[in-house]
């Protein structure tokens, strides 16, 4: 079977929506978080991350007029983070998700490759992310899609840290995830 995904730029009357995409997906690592606190200031950034000025391309998936997906593009990645002084000079991604219900339909592929597409607008040879190395489906995916990582950028430690990818913006994708 086909799924018919369409990724568009998101409107400001989808911000609801798309949070709700965005909770309903990260709930899968709460269990990573060591106290309800802390995930609870977690979920407050994600809520409020669609307010950030710095979003160059708030991009959403539908699938059948529905948003099923998301994902923010910055020009860096000092950008994507309130007073985060990063040495990465190039596109980043950031909160990638997809509804639970739509995983293994193509919608993360869907919006990675509409991520790297809209990178080579900034003329830089690669676009860059972080995850948590405790989300493990996340890494997995990266992987999959052809994301390698960038050690001289990893942050923290295992608990507290975040692992740095980067893709080649030249690179075309054939394979499916």
């Amino acid at each position: 079977m086909t799924t018919n995904i369409t990724v568009e730029l998101a409107q400001e009357k989808d911000y609801a929506e798309i949070v709700d995409v965005l909770v309903t997906s990260y709930t899968e690592y709460e269990h990573a978080f060591n106290d309800k606190e802390r995930w609870d200031k977690y979920i407050g950034e994600i809520r409020e991350s669609l307010l950030n000025p710095s979003i160059a391309q708030l991009w959403v998936a539908r699938i059948e007029g529905n948003i099923v997906g998301t994902v923010q593009l910055f020009e860096t990645a000092q950008k994507a983070y309130a007073g985060f002084e990063s040495p990465i000079d190039y596109p980043f991604i950031r909160l990638l998700a997809v509804h639970p219900d739509w995983r293994g339909h193509g919608v993360a592929r869907a919006l990675l490759d509409r991520c790297v597409e809209s990178a080579k607008t900034f003329n830089r040879d690669f676009v860059y992310l972080y995850t948590s190395p405790s989300m493990l489906n996340a890494v997995a995916l990266y992987r999959r899609f052809g994301f390698e990582e960038d050690p001289a950028y990893h942050i923290g430690n295992d608990e507290f840290g975040a692992l740095c990818f980067r893709y080649p913006t030249h690179v075309q994708q054939v394979e499916s995830m």
